[in-house]
């Protein structure tokens, strides 16, 4: 069976409602954190419940985006909808005017949903560096297992 969930496709329409919500220039590692803590909105007190439902190995998950994010910002850039910008740090990525004409087709519970939380996201971690904001995902995680939030 062919895998429907955390495609290419998938995580590229949340880059992009993410991009677009923001609409600044973020790093790959804050549009993953953004884009984690949005899913699992309940588990950051930022979302009565969890986008992709509750289950034991979410915290798991953020492990493994890097690759899945890469080739589709890749992908996005391709296709014109968001635009690389070279920095110091590395590379960040903001939505093209493309990208922004195809969120706005984007009309369905899910998308309208994510987009809210993803804006709640952002004013609750404006202030974090993305090493910050991957921290405090890793603290959760620890928390999860039985440690304590630091």
């Amino acid at each position: 069976m062919k895998d429907i969930f955390n495609t290419t496709f998938e995580v590229s329409l949340r880059i992009l409602i993410v991009l677009n919500v923001t609409q600044t220039r973020l790093s790959i590692d804050r549009v993953s954190a953004m884009d984690f803590i949005a899913i699992y909105g309940k588990d950051f007190g930022v979302s009565e419940y969890n986008l992709h439902g509750d289950n034991n190995y979410r915290f798991s998950e953020f492990a493994s985006k890097r690759k899945i994010m890469s080739e589709s910002l890749k992908n996005l850039v391709l296709r014109g909808y968001i635009l690389p910008h070279c920095n110091k740090s590395g590379y960040t990525y903001s939505i093209s005017k493309s990208g922004m004409m195809f969120c706005k087709s984007l009309n369905d519970d899910y998308a309208e949903n994510y987009a809210t939380i993803v804006q709640k996201v952002h004013n609750m971690f404006v202030s974090y560096s993305d090493r910050k904001l991957i921290y405090t995902i890793n603290d959760y995680a620890i928390s999860d297992f039985g440690g304590k939030i630091k």
